[in-house]
């Protein structure tokens, strides 16, 4: 140390702080990443993945999926576009979000920003009067038709045909809401 100039010592002390402040960014890049990971929620991962625009397979009990991008979250339901098609499925009833290999994982520590829920929706379509697919727990059940109104806990259906019917549906076996 003696022989070495104040210069050279200047530089090796700032080559260390360098390395040293790099290394509490890592550490703290790490323990925010980690924290963001622990306040994860479905919900949050669905509104990050919109937000990219990224397509995603979407697995539902009862053993069906959808393809497609994400175009809306709600308080209890994700709405994915795939073509014409429309489908509006129950957060309850998801029982996986796969994205394209490659892409970047979604953090997902984001809250929802809206009190829309799927029986808001299907009120929002009875009172345009759409034709839909509602598809029941299982997957095995559907019912299609227009959906005409919706009460505290059921969904009233005026069934297609030649001779119409009306279906009412408990508004909690809805798993998929297919419009399109």
């Amino acid at each position: 140390m003696l022989g070495e100039g104040l210069a050279a010592r200047i530089d090796r002390w700032a080559a260390e702080a360098r390395v040293d402040e790099a290394a509490r960014r890592r550490a703290r890049e790490h323990w925010l990443r980690h924290q963001a990971e622990e306040e994860a929620s479905l919900s949050g991962v669905l509104t990050d993945v919109a937000e990219r625009r990224t397509p995603v397979i979407l697995h539902v009990r009862g053993g069906r999926q959808h393809r497609g991008d994400v175009r809306a979250v709600g308080r209890d339901f994700v709405a994915l576009r795939s073509g014409a098609t429309e489908t509006i499925v129950a957060l309850d009833a998801v029982v996986s979000v796969q994205t394209r290999p490659g892409e970047a994982p979604a953090i997902g520590d984001r809250p929802i920003t809206t009190a829309l829920r799927l029986s808001d929706v299907l009120a929002e379509l009875a009172g345009e009067r759409s034709p839909a697919l509602l598809v029941m727990a299982d997957g095995d059940e559907a019912v299609a038709g227009i959906v005409r109104s919706v009460g505290t806990d059921v969904v009233v259906v005026r069934l297609a045909g030649d001779a119409p019917g009306t279906a009412y549906v408990p508004l909690g076996a809805i798993t998929e809401v297919v419009l399109g």
